[in-house]
């Protein structure tokens, strides 16, 4: 970046743009990076969403004219999670590909590189060195947090959406260096395509209208800020939309933890997470979801608040030194905003949404290192150069490993019922693959899984209901029994509550073994997340019958042993 001293900041005069030659080699050098690390996962199926928004979805079918009515204009789409772009988008590529999910999947990494390349526009706007500006694009192209929105075919919202906003921010950063019509309709198009993509976006105007006041000159925010009303007219749309959808549709789960009080007590875990994955993304699962926190003196509460509290610190240290930087903070801090359960969703945790964020952070990190390093000499920048070219050969290892299991959808699941037993996404995920393979009873054990978790789950319920009236009635009462000695649904067939023994998660989670090259669960793990479940449904137990049956159940299972002896089948 510029001086502590500067202004605004500018990306350099024209003479410091890339040759056309130069532009080309980055743009086709990005492409290959993408389809290279995300090549692992090519071969996959749709996985689980990606069947609704395609395969399933009856407007793709339709006349071009009648479709695109439907995708905007109808209340089914407008009033679940609107997202008009994305539906022409997907009906674009379904009539392009049909039902073949490689083409989409290169697709997705196509627009992973086209992300990276404008969040490496946009860093040279906010003000870092062209090298700096490389770096970060660069850090961004490999981290494995891209697998997720890459390999899962449905994500392309969240691809487009981030892509637009990045080129929205740096068409916004040239208009304030130099003002002019075209850069702000250029701006306020791809600010608008990025909501109209995905309502996630929904605090790009803010973020826009405080880059007015960290890179504009004095007074420059009090002349811009009508020129984003159309923008945030767009956003309070989308914002007003979302809310009603998930009123009216079924979208709102209960508080996590119980009430607000047990949201607001696992955000410090969760936005820790977001924090360290920056850093480390080396467990990244599909299907995040902790146990509740116990209590203000539990140590998943108390450690990522004091972690948090100290970055907190670094970063405002940071900004202070350089005014610029409180917009890389902002950009990250904001668009997690949508996702940190501000309105509860049934998707509480995700490892994907991360994803949007990550610009703001790369650019504060590679600004706070690049700055002291340019001040100490060439040893000190070969130095960085050399750390920064070990982190990303690292990144791309892992991304490229966490591709491959999204070439693998049963080993993915299976991955995340290991780290999550609480949660739903990994039980439901894998009951799908398995339903498709044609394996019904494995299916429905695991549907049952899921419904133990979240008994409201209507889709998991319909999705039983199919396996049900598939298999034999003898077959399904074996998967039944087989779910009730893990004590994961409750002897009347209701599900368990969706609270458990956090320490038995953790063993069950330590004690994952992998076998025949897939992740199962090992014996003692399940006997672990067994005993756990069914202490927190014989707590729980809402009549004196289920109660009684409970505990006759677990005499009978234990022998009268206090131990939690292997379930057998």
């Amino acid at each position: 970046m510029q001086p502590v001293e500067s202004a605004a900041v500018e990306a350099g005069p024209p003479g410091d743009r890339l040759s056309f030659r130069a532009a080309a080699g980055l743009v086709l050098g990005a492409c290959a990076v993408a389809l290279l690390l995300h090549r692992p996962g090519f071969g996959g199926p749709f996985i689980s969403d990606d069947v609704l928004y395609l395969e399933h979805n009856a407007a793709l079918a339709l006349p071009i004219g009648a479709a695109l009515r439907k995708v905007t204009l109808e209340p089914y789409y407008v009033l679940g999670n609107w997202s008009p772009v994305h539906e022409i988008f997907l009906l674009a590529e379904w009539r392009a590909f049909g039902a073949d999910p490689l083409p989409y999947r290169i697709v997705n990494a196509l627009l992973h590189a086209a992300t990276a390349l404008a969040m490496l526009a946009a860093g040279r706007r906010v003000g870092l060195s062209r090298a700096g500006a490389l770096a970060a694009g660069a850090l961004f192209l490999v981290h494995p947090i891209a697998a997720e929105p890459v390999g899962w075919i449905n994500q392309s919202k969240t691809l487009l959406s981030v892509g637009f906003s990045l080129l929205a921010l740096e068409r916004w950063l040239a208009h304030l260096a130099s003002p002019s019509r075209a850069r702000l309709a250029a701006a306020t198009a791809a600010g608008a395509i990025a909501l109209l993509a995905k309502p996630a976006a929904i605090p790009l105007p803010a973020l826009l209208l405080l880059a007015a006041w960290t890179h504009g000159a004095p007074g420059t925010l009090r002349r811009v800020w009508p020129d984003l009303l159309p923008l945030a007219a767009i956003g309070a749309v989308a914002f007003v939309l979302g809310l009603v959808a998930q009123a009216t549709q079924g979208g709102v789960a209960p508080w996590f933890g119980g009430g607000p009080l047990g949201t607001l007590q696992v955000l410090p875990w969760l936005l820790w997470r977001y924090v360290r994955l920056v850093f480390a993304p080396f467990d990244l699962v599909h299907g995040v979801h902790p146990a509740p926190i116990h209590g203000w003196t539990d140590e998943r509460l108390v450690w990522p608040t004091a972690a948090l509290a100290a970055v907190a610190f670094l970063a405002v240290r940071a900004a202070r030194a350089r005014r610029e930087r409180w917009l890389g903070i902002a950009w990250f801090v904001g668009m997690l905003l949508p996702v940190l359960q501000v309105v509860p969703m049934i998707n509480l945790f995700a490892d994907r949404y991360l994803y949007a964020a990550l610009p703001g952070a790369l650019w504060v990190i590679v600004d706070a290192v690049e700055v002291p390093a340019r001040r100490r000499g060439p040893g000190a920048l070969h130095a960085l150069f050399g750390v920064t070219a070990l982190v990303t050969v690292l990144f791309a290892g892992y991304a490229h490993g966490r591709a491959r299991k999204w070439g693998d959808p049963e080993l993915l699941y299976r991955e995340a019922t290991i780290a999550y037993p609480l949660g739903r996404a990994g039980w439901t995920g894998l009951g799908a693959e398995l339903h498709k393979r044609g394996d019904l009873a494995g299916a429905a054990e695991n549907y049952l899984h899921s419904l133990a978790v979240f008994p409201d789950d209507a889709q998991v319920r319909h999705l039983l209901g199919r396996v049900r009236g598939t298999l034999r009635p003898r077959a399904f009462a074996a998967a039944r029994a087989d779910a009730s000695r893990r004590d994961v649904v409750a002897p009347d067939g209701r599900g368990a509550p969706r609270s458990g023994c956090r320490a038995g998660a953790r063993r069950a989670e330590a004690r994952g073994s992998v076998r025949r090259g897939r992740w199962e669960p090992s014996r003692s793990a399940a006997s672990t997340t067994s005993c756990c479940a069914s202490a927190t449904w014989r707590r729980r137990s809402a009549s004196t019958a289920t109660r009684s049956a409970a505990r006759s159940s677990a005499r009978a299972r234990h022998s009268g042993s206090s131990s939690c002896a292997p379930a057998r089948a």
